[in-house]
């Protein structure tokens, strides 16, 4: 075999090379951009307005606070957070308590989460 004919094989190898690590490149990106999206959504923080709306339902600062901190940290320990709007606010007590079991939050946690999620729902 002569020497160009091996350096055209070698470049042909080259050429089909490059063109799987693009088409792996483009998965890994695509994949990468749709499992943010996976992941969940940011809740919304604590903030003067958000804490407005709690005082409205009788619930302090730092309880918001600590809520959408459990709610954080918590929820992700099984599953992607669910978006607040997800469910109606009268439907977040149930499944509140049905997680908080799961994820073992105690009564004054579990109700400084639903405090948070109602504060949030009602912005």
């Amino acid at each position: 075999m002569s020497r160009i004919s091996r350096c055209g094989q070698f470049l042909a190898l080259v050429c089909e090379m490059k063109e799987i690590a693009l088409v792996a490149a483009a998965i890994i990106y695509f994949f990468a951009l749709t499992s943010c999206e996976t992941i969940g959504f940011a809740p919304p923080p604590v903030t003067v307005e958000l804490a407005r709306t709690g005082a409205r339902q009788h619930v302090d600062t730092a309880t918001l606070r600590e809520g959408r901190g459990l709610f954080v940290s918590r929820c992700i320990e099984c599953h992607a957070l669910p978006e607040i709007a997800q469910h109606t606010a009268p439907e977040w007590p149930r499944v509140i308590d049905e997680m908080a079991g799961r994820a073992s939050l105690k009564p004054a946690e579990r109700n400084a989460v639903l405090a948070y999620i109602l504060a949030a729902r009602a912005q």
